[in-house]
């Protein structure tokens, strides 16, 4: 019968390595969720404002949504402006997504997530 590691820091650490091979398709499902709550006309709206590559019947009040990870590569910076710009930019005309619960936390980070692969 083959043993058994029973030192609890060698069973952790197999478990995170078992949790990193699910993190990719955890992550690809995150983008697809946030792409898909960003051109939806009833939620995240993006396209109202934005043109976002793959995206129909954009507008043009905010700035076109591209090389987004350059511009921003602090994700936290990128959340904050989705979830209330009106604390970076008091005259902004950017809806505040999490403050006024149009969006959940989760539903603003798949947004970034999406938001940074453009």
């Amino acid at each position: 019968m083959p043993a058994i590691p029973r030192k609890p820091a060698l069973m952790f650490m197999l478990a995170m390595l078992a949790g990193l091979a699910v993190s990719p398709a955890r992550a690809q499902s995150a983008v697809a969720e946030g792409q898909k709550l960003a051109f939806d006309r009833g939620k995240g709206n993006c396209l109202t404002c934005h043109v976002i590559k793959g995206g129909d019947l954009p507008g043009t009040i905010g700035p076109e949504l591209k090389d987004i990870k350059s511009r921003y590569p602090d994700r936290n910076e990128l959340f904050a402006i989705l979830f209330d710009e009106t604390k970076r930019n008091p005259q902004t005309m950017m809806p505040p997504f999490g403050r006024n619960r149009i969006l959940t936390e989760q539903e603003i980070n798949a947004i970034v997530d999406f938001l940074q692969t453009l």
